[in-house]
């Protein structure tokens, strides 16, 4: 597919809101954390999380699987941040996340599952093939980010992890344009079909009562 026509067929909108949704808590966090300490800081990315997850629903029409787990571990991990004025909990929290979804990926795949195909395709159709190669290479995506904030957590202040986390939803785009030509050229500009609310007036097929007779 060219590239202009590829382009046209990404529902820009859809992926610049999950930028946003995606970003929005972590910097909610990091400004929170110049003012308040790490427990006001933990307190705003819970509400921040709450209010993502909310939309979600609300543009869904239905609980979606990924904000309300997000929410679920940021209030677990969050409310022992809280409770032991410890940030390792709400630390870890990012290592946890990227290691079970690229653990899910993976055995998704086993099992003949797509689920990446669940969570981007507002954004853009592919080929089934393109979608088990894109699936893979964001398993190890996932993995590596686990291991960087591991890394970060450990080496550096709670301020600089914060701002390593606000700034990650950035490397999520960077993997979307490195996977850019994989993509491109897999990209299908076919809507689904509209679901009929009642069979075709006319004879119908005893067997089949959707099959009508000619």
């Amino acid at each position: 597919m060219k590239k202009d026509s590829a382009w046209d067929c990404v529902n820009k909108r859809k992926l610049l809101e999950r930028f946003a949704v995606e970003i929005g808590p972590a910097l909610v966090f990091v400004a929170a954390l110049q003012v308040t300490g790490i427990t006001g800081a933990t307190i705003s990315f819970i509400a921040a999380t709450a209010l993502v997850t909310v939309y979600s629903f609300v543009e869904k029409r239905h609980l979606p699987v990924v904000p309300a787990a997000t929410l679920a571990l940021a209030a677990l991990f969050g409310g022992l941040t809280i409770l032991f004025d410890d940030p390792e909990f709400i630390q870890f929290r990012p290592t946890l996340v990227n290691a079970c979804g690229a653990l899910a990926i993976i055995i998704c795949l086993l099992f003949g599952h797509l689920v990446l195909k669940q969570s981007l395709e507002d954004g853009f159709r592919l080929s089934e093939g393109a979608w088990w190669t894109l699936s893979l290479r964001m398993a190890l995506y996932l993995a590596a980010m686990a291991f960087a904030n591991e890394v970060v957590r450990h080496t550096f202040s709670t301020e600089t992890w914060a701002w390593f986390k606000a700034v990650s939803p950035l490397f999520n785009g960077l993997f979307l344009l490195v996977n850019w030509p994989l993509i491109r050229d897999n990209l299908s500009a076919d809507e689904p079909l509209p679901m009929m609310e009642s069979p075709p007036a006319g004879p119908k097929s005893a067997l089949n009562p959707t099959v009508k007779i000619a």
